[in-house]
């Protein structure tokens, strides 16, 4: 079962597809795209695919794109 982003992101050391899929608001197949990218921080243990997350969160900032005259309070 997949974990809800809002309150318990915090809670687990390592996400699951399912997890950055929702986190993300990406479909399955993209979600799959994702974490088999070079630059995608994950663990493999067999057939299982963990994200660790805080390499994603950092992962997901570094790759967020922010117009240089948006203020952020």
């Amino acid at each position: 079962m997949g974990i809800d982003m809002n309150q318990n992101l915090s809670n687990n050391e390592y996400l699951t597809v399912k997890d950055v899929q929702k986190y993300l608001n990406i479909s399955q197949s993209k979600a799959y795209e994702l974490v088999h990218r070079k630059d995608f921080p994950v663990c493999r243990f067999g057939a299982c695919t963990r994200v660790p997350r805080k390499l994603f969160l950092a992962w997901a900032e570094k790759h967020t794109k922010v117009p240089t005259d948006l203020v952020v309070a």
